[in-house]
């Protein structure tokens, strides 16, 4: 520092004031003044911070809150301004945040009027921007809203207009609002006769479709039969292929197209119609005989070629086995044949063989006599006719019945079921039907009293007669 002195201020305390004196009333000596100080800050480099500075640089965390204090007592300013400084520093989120804070509960009602203050707002609008919290649905929220019938639309109307929208305005957003059915719903709706030729032009309006393109739908109000469908038409001969390849056409498809599909459509004749129709001179065109036009058939359907050989052998039928047991009966075929053709109609092995077996009267080495049975069937079924007409006694057919083959403890059972069945027929007999079993008891009184001249008075009575004309229409003759 001495020499720092000394170099501008002479060696005299009288050449230092001189100096100093001319210093202060001479700006012409300011640069050499100026490297004097800069010499002075550079060796006592203390000067304190600004005030503001310091509070600055502490609201940032850089340096802590008490060296912000001494910088500023330097200056002059005490911990209290300071710490008004440092308030003036700090500084709070935006609005947007603060509301996003407070809506999210981060922050209290006290918090968000703090920032406020932070943002240098009057305390006047505190009340006004806490009515904002609440976010409004957007006005095309609010009129889908309407449309899907979530919220009244006065309810809308009102929350519209806190957004600058009149009632007219927001009417004309609903109407906007939502889409109609397609135009092939539309269409369909207008077959049926569901809505009008204008309600379905309003339709297609409202589905944002120009209009100019409504002739064009209502074009096609018919729809069209499939193409599919105009070739089983000319499969089935109500269609000519000019007509089939018209309807094709106008799905888009060729005529060699709709040919390649009437090809793949239909199904050949089987392999057992193939074979009658041979057997009855008929032939198929292009087929050499009657196993090509089978295995073209086979090609034709969905079975693979290979099975054909499997088919071929399947065209002949053989007897049914009522057929086939009268045969094998009669001797005209052996138990073995009759077997063979069970086998042949799918049976299984072991019961085809009994069954051939049985016809053919194994064991015994002689056919079964069937004879007996078939008289038996009908003495059972003239039996029943004639006891059901009361031209026979219930002795009398017990005793056909056992003839018959009916075991003696089950006649009692059947005839009362005949009885019951008898009973039945009696309750829709007419008069003349009553008389005629009534008189035919008299002509054959050996036949039993199942028609008593009581039981067809009690008859007749049943049908609405009274006492004396039954007597009388029974005397008749």
């Amino acid at each position: 520092m001495p020499n720092l002195f000394s170099k501008f201020l002479g060696r005299t305390a009288s050449e230092g004031a001189a100096f100093a004196f001319g210093f202060a009333t001479a700006p012409v000596l300011h640069p050499a003044v100026r490297e004097l100080e800069n010499l002075a800050w550079a060796q006592y480099q203390s000067r304190p911070v600004d005030a503001g500075t310091a509070a600055a640089i502490v609201a940032e965390d850089v340096e802590l809150q008490g060296w912000g204090e001494t910088e500023a007592s330097q200056t002059g300013i005490n911990k209290a301004r300071f710490d008004a400084l440092l308030g003036e520093a700090l500084n709070a989120p935006g609005i947007g945040e603060l509301f996003e804070l407070w809506r999210r509960g981060e922050i209290t009602s006290a918090d968000f009027a703090h920032g406020l203050r932070k943002g240098k707002l009057e305390p006047r609008w505190d009340t006004p921007l806490r009515a904002l919290r609440d976010v409004l649905l957007s006005p095309a929220d609010l009129a889908n809203a309407v449309v899907q019938g979530h919220m009244p639309q006065p309810e809308a109307e009102a929350e519209a207009a806190l957004q600058g929208y009149t009632q007219p305005r927001f009417d004309v957003l609903v109407e906007n609002t939502g889409l109609p059915p397609g135009p092939e719903t539309l269409l369909a709706w207008l077959r049926r006769g569901i809505i009008s030729q204008a309600e379905f032009e309003t339709g297609i309006r409202e589905g944002h479709t120009k209009v100019k393109y409504i002739p064009f739908f209502e074009a096609a109000r018919q729809p069209l039969l499939s193409a599919a469908t105009a070739v089983r038409l000319y499969l089935k001969g109500w269609y000519t292929k000019a007509q089939r390849d018209a309807l094709g056409g106008q799905w888009g498809y060729s005529s060699q197209q709709m040919e390649d599909w009437f090809l793949s459509e239909g199904r050949p004749a089987t392999v057992h119609q193939i074979h009658i129709g041979y057997a009855r001179g008929a032939k198929l065109a292009g087929a050499a005989n009657e196993e090509d036009a089978i295995r073209t058939s086979v090609k034709q359907s969905d079975i693979r070629p290979e099975y054909a050989d499997l088919l071929y052998a399947q065209r002949y039928s053989y007897p049914s086995a009522f057929v086939l047991r009268a045969l094998v009966e009669s001797g005209a075929v052996t138990a073995a044949e009759g077997e063979q053709a069970l086998l042949f109609s799918g049976w299984e092995p072991g019961f085809a063989a009994k069954v051939a077996a049985s016809w053919a009267g194994a064991g015994t080495g002689t056919a079964a006599d069937t004879h007996a049975a078939k008289a038996q069937t009908h003495l059972w079924s003239t039996t029943h006719s004639s006891y059901r007409s009361n031209e026979i006694s219930a002795a009398t057919a017990s005793t056909a019945l056992a003839k018959a083959g009916v075991d003696a403890a089950t006649i009692p059972a059947v005839l009362s079921i005949w009885n019951e069945e008898k009973s039945l027929i009696r309750a829709r007999l007419q008069a003349s039907d009553v008389r005629k079993a009534y008189r035919k008891q008299d002509d054959n009184p050996a036949t039993g009293a199942a028609w008593t001249r009581p039981d067809a008075v009690a008859q007749l009575l049943s049908l609405g007669w009274d006492n004396a004309d039954a007597e009388a229409y029974l005397n008749i003759g």
